[in-house]
């Protein structure tokens, strides 16, 4: 399946801080399934261009997982042109990935049978992730969050 007719450009919507480990990056996509194999690219070169290649792969696991999670059952229910938001925060030490969605209703950790095709996403979420939780915003919705430690950049050892 080909790409959506439109592209998502997280690289370019960094906004400085200090150094290229140092950055927040937002990204608005259509909560549509199609998308997220492109928001995944995306993240990845974010993460390899801003030297955090130690822990892109992780991260952009952990995010599949939420991603996921907002396109199927956050917007579920809502209008088709529906949009979730990610934004990709570090400070030097934490990487920190936030996913809104319009549901209010929280995700949660459960156990699955291993006959179920789905259901642990959020198992892998609290395994890779350092610290995740769930905020509900004043304007609606939900973030879930997650939080991965970033090792020290070659310059500071």
């Amino acid at each position: 399946m080909a790409d959506p007719p439109f592209n998502i450009h997280i690289p370019e919507k960094v906004v400085a801080l200090a150094s290229p480990r140092r950055f927040q990056a937002a990204a608005a996509f259509p909560a549509a399934r199609a998308v997220i194999p492109q928001v995944r690219r995306g993240l990845l070169t974010l993460l390899r261009q801003s030297g955090l290649a130690e822990v892109a792969d992780l991260a952009v696991q952990a995010a599949h997982e939420v991603v996921a999670n907002a396109v199927t059952h956050g917007c579920h229910g809502f209008a088709p042109d529906t949009e979730v938001t990610m934004t990709v925060t570090c400070d030097g030490q934490r990487l920190r990935l936030e996913v809104w969605d319009p549901s209010t209703t929280k995700p949660r950790v459960r156990p699955a049978t291993h006959d179920e095709v789905g259901g642990r996403g959020m198992l892998l979420v609290a395994a890779f992730a350092d610290r995740w939780g769930v905020q509900s915003p004043e304007e609606g919705g939900k973030i879930v969050w997650l939080e991965l430690r970033v090792p020290a950049s070659p310059e500071a050892q």
